[in-house]
């Protein structure tokens, strides 16, 4: 897939594929190219300017409660790369996300700063607050 979407069941597929590249983690050459291709369009989005677009795929794969791995390669991607490019047009979403879903504070928890302002990162902090007890299985890390 590649831009532009030019509509919703476009970026639907990409949701599908996405999940589908990252069910578990990929170890063959095959699934590692798989992999590569569900992520090229976030990649995309970030240099081409449709960040609106990268967020509403984040928010479609999250509602379809895909596996643990999944959620994690979202966080270590699409949501890095937009906190670190666009984090001062997308803090108060991403803050009344953490606030509705147990699960997208969780996702924050594999969020690293990779070029967010020192105020930024503290608002993704804040939002992901408090720690997942160490001893759920079903948190991030």
């Amino acid at each position: 897939m590649a831009w532009p979407f030019d509509s919703e069941q476009q970026l639907d597929e990409w949701v599908e594929q996405y999940i589908a590249a990252y069910r578990r983690r990929p170890t063959t050459a095959a699934e590692q190219e798989e992999a590569s291709l569900a992520s090229e369009p976030a990649h995309s989005a970030i240099h081409v300017g449709h960040a609106e677009t990268l967020w509403r795929f984040i928010e479609k794969v999250v509602a379809q409660r895909p596996s643990e791995w999944v959620l994690g390669m979202l966080a270590a991607g699409p949501i890095e790369d937009l906190i670190g490019s666009y984090g001062e047009t997308f803090i108060d979403r991403i803050e009344a996300a953490a606030q509705r879903s147990p699960v997208f504070r969780r996702i924050l928890h594999g969020v690293r700063n990779v070029g967010a302002s020192a105020e930024i990162w503290a608002r993704i902090e804040r939002a992901r607050c408090p720690e997942p007890d160490s001893t759920d299985t079903t948190t991030l890390r």
